[in-house]
């Protein structure tokens, strides 16, 4: 297997300055875009909850947040989070290889996809977009698969405790939320009510998926920010390197 494991690791060695540098001019906007816009989310999220005192938290889902006179602000938040998917799949693009982490990417794609169609349809009786967009959102699947491949991946390791526990925390709220869906078991014949307690692990489970996209984003901007100035340096010395060379001859 030690040839399996040098396989897995060169390509990330022998990356070119060119290269590198074109990484990391992408890499560093992206990030903070997946940070700043997952930040925003929350504070919206947060300052409906003043906003909107005539909607139970501990009931309502966000989405009914997209209804009514301060909508706007929820359709600004929606539209933050899938922002923030979509800056952290570019972030990681020169991160997350093989399959595996590809794999992950393109879950990451699809979760702000369905995050997007969430905020562009607001929930109706007339069609189910909205609800197809929260279905399509696959957010701690796709963060699975990608801490799986970074977790392997060449200059990531300083990194494997802050992949462990965002991810730890991201399936831990989608464990509330699936556990207050089984026992309170909302449907058509049973909405949501006083009686079904379903808007805190709603929200528990949505605000997570903050908890892993910046942390996760802000790895990537620091590795990326290392790996350019180790290019620099290499550059630099090879430049220092054949100076004296042409002294010598």
């Amino acid at each position: 297997m030690h040839w399996f494991h040098e396989w897995t690791i060169l390509p990330e060695v022998s990356m070119p300055t060119e290269l590198a540098r074109a990484s990391g001019s992408v890499t560093y906007p992206a990030a903070r875009l997946a940070m700043g816009a997952s930040a925003l989310f929350v504070l919206c999220l947060a300052a409906l909850h003043v906003l909107r005192p005539d909607l139970d938290p501990s009931w309502h889902f966000i989405s009914d947040y997209e209804v009514g006179e301060w909508g706007w602000v929820m359709r600004v938040a929606f539209l933050s989070l899938a922002a923030g998917c979509f800056g952290a799949l570019v972030a990681l693009l020169p991160h997350a290889r093989g399959i595996v982490g590809r794999l992950g990417l393109l879950l990451l794609l699809v979760s702000g996809s369905g995050i997007a169609l969430a905020d562009f349809f607001a929930p109706s009786t007339t069609n189910t977009l909205h609800e197809t967009g929260a279905m399509l959102d696959q957010l701690p699947l796709a963060a699975l698969l990608i801490s799986f491949s970074l977790w392997r991946t060449m200059g990531w390791q300083s990194a494997r405790w802050t992949l462990a526990w965002s991810l730890l925390v991201l399936w831990a709220g989608m464990a509330v939320f699936i556990g207050a869906m089984v026992v309170m078991e909302p449907s058509k014949d049973k909405p949501p009510s006083p009686d079904v307690l379903v808007g805190w692990p709603s929200r528990i489970f949505i605000v997570t998926h903050a908890a892993w996209l910046v942390p996760v984003a802000w790895c990537a901007a620091r590795i990326e920010s290392a790996r350019s100035t180790g290019s620099a340096h290499a550059e630099a010395s090879c430049a220092v390197g054949q100076t004296n060379l042409e002294h010598v001859t």
